[in-house]
């Protein structure tokens, strides 16, 4: 993590849909922010993902906010599209006020001038997050939790362990059973970087984790988290590193899923991708994007979107909440203290062309 907050993890999957009709039920609730009391006006424009992301982002977030007077809406795009159409109206109106945001893009967006810092004043609900989702330029409203999923029944009648480093699925026993996430996989640089630790490194020197991809032997790198499900169902696949919300929904659908959180080096346990808010540097309408940011982080919304999607809240009250759903509580990790043990990956330290390149030239399939 550098001067400027910079945050941990690689691109976002589409993996949005994976639990999208589970709080369908439950309201949103608005939480006063500290512009509760002042009327909004004017546009307002959100840079977000597309599919069951945006439709929760408008019925939890969006609506309340509209109903205060902005009038909300949503430009649909990767985070590297939405900056992308950020830089292109240099000089001219901004596409949107606020954006989500990914990791290994914030150096380049605080270094180009085209964030904000986030005034925690004015959005008092920032005010019980963990530490590891407040830096200046950004905030975390949810976390994507890598981890090894498997199957539970197929481990415990092969006689294996549950896996407490990523370099233990080189185990004999899950020959042919294990896939990897191939490069551009949202949960490619975790698990890489994860047996970089293993091997004495770290992300200044991940081609240390060639040697035991290599050693492990997937039987296929997955690109598409769909497809991986499917695999997973019949039987084909019983281990990956791969995300918890896609081990929530296979575990509802009544496969024998569990998870294990890997660990880096000595004192961190699970890796970690922030869900990024920024707010866009000379917006008109501040008020609107800090409001925004507010509602997402009020307790009822945090609880009924991490439900609706899987991902991880990081507000306390609604993960206490969490912690006592049947469906997540074996799944999710819930406790301050286990969120900031969390691994970050630092972007700062890794060559992501160079990698690339590394990971074609040197991996045997």
């Amino acid at each position: 993590m550098d001067a400027t907050g910079s945050f941990s993890k690689g691109r976002r999957s589409l993996l949005k849909t994976a639990l999208a009709g589970a709080a369908s039920s439950l309201l949103p609730a608005f939480t006063p922010s500290a512009r509760a009391a002042e009327q909004l006006d004017g546009a307002f424009k959100v840079g977000t993902y597309g599919g069951s992301w945006r439709d929760n982002l408008d019925k939890f977030v969006g609506q309340p906010v509209a109903a205060r007077g902005a009038n909300v809406g949503y430009v649909i795009d990767s985070p590297t599209g939405n900056l992308a159409k950020l830089i292109a109206a240099r000089g001219r109106a901004r596409p949107f006020d606020a954006m989500e945001g990914a990791p290994e893009l914030v150096n380049r967006m605080v270094s180009a001038g085209l964030i904000e810092k986030i005034d925690a004043a004015n959005v008092p609900n920032m005010k019980p997050l963990p530490a590891i989702a407040v830096k200046p330029y950004a905030v975390t409203t949810f976390a994507l939790l890598d981890v090894v999923v498997y199957n539970a029944d197929k481990f415990k009648e092969a006689g294996i362990a549950p896996p407490t480093h990523y370099s233990d699925l080189a185990n004999p026993k899950l020959a042919g059973r294990v896939a990897f996430p191939d490069v551009d996989h949202t949960e490619h640089l975790g698990a890489i970087v994860g047996l970089a630790y293993d091997a004495g490194g770290d992300e200044s020197s991940i081609a240390r984790a060639i040697p035991l991809v290599n050693k492990i032997k997937p039987a296929y790198y997955f690109a598409a988290s769909t497809e991986l499900a499917t695999r997973f169902g019949s039987g084909e696949i019983w281990a990956a590193p791969w995300s918890a919300a896609w081990a929530l929904r296979l575990k509802r659908s009544g496969l024998p899923i569990a998870v294990s959180y890997m660990q880096f080096g000595d004192t961190m346990r699970g890796c970690i991708w922030p869900n990024l808010y920024h707010i866009v540097k000379g917006t008109a309408n501040t008020a609107a994007a800090e409001a925004f940011l507010n509602q997402y982080l009020a307790p009822d919304t945090q609880f009924s979107f991490g439900m609706a999607v899987g991902d991880l809240p990081m507000n306390p009250q609604a993960r206490e909440r969490m912690s006592k759903e049947a469906s997540v509580k074996d799944i999710l990790k819930f406790s301050d203290a286990d969120i900031n043990a969390m691994k970050e990956v630092d972007y700062s330290k890794i060559d992501l062309a160079a990698w690339h390149d590394r990971w074609a030239r040197d991996i045997t399939r």
